[in-house]
């Protein structure tokens, strides 16, 4: 991964909502669902407000106490989990069009002390796989529900 990488969420196959700093995802084409918090839920934000390798590992070395290359490994191998089971996907960014520093949408916390620094976890739930993937309100067009998408033979 570059520094000029991004992820992005790979909607609409993915869904997520955040919960008291966990963040909850759900991969609706798998059943799987997934949990993140702590510096995961931070990247999980991070990623969703358009940040790259870069604006992530930035923000969080400032916001977390540790190495910058312990952070920067996590980072990285919590990104590689994410893309693992499409829940982003990855793209280049041509040139940074923005840092951390100077963008809001890169901050993360209000804590105005460091936070010790945690690898972040995906935890990965396998249970309701059934049940999501059977519910058809998922798979829908624009119209939405009860309207099921159209198979473009």
């Amino acid at each position: 991964m570059t520094s000029f990488s991004r992820s992005r969420i790979n909607s609409p196959k993915v869904i997520n909502q955040t919960i008291d700093d966990e963040v909850i995802i759900v991969n609706l084409d798998s059943g799987n669902y997934y949990s993140l918090d702590k510096v995961g839920a931070d990247i999980w934000q991070l990623i969703e407000n358009g940040a790259t390798r870069a604006d992530i590992v930035e923000a969080l070395t400032r916001r977390y106490d540790g190495e910058r290359a312990d952070i920067e490994h996590a980072a990285d191998q919590l990104v590689a989990d994410l893309e693992r089971e499409e829940l982003v996907l990855s793209e280049q960014a041509e040139q940074p069009q923005h840092r951390a520093s100077s963008n809001p949408r890169m901050e993360i916390g209000s804590e105005t002390q460091r936070l010790r620094f945690e690898v972040p976890i995906l935890h990965k739930y396998t249970d309701m796989q059934e049940l999501i993937v059977l519910d058809p309100i998922h798979d829908v067009d624009d119209a939405g529900w009860p309207t099921a998408k159209q198979d473009p033979a």
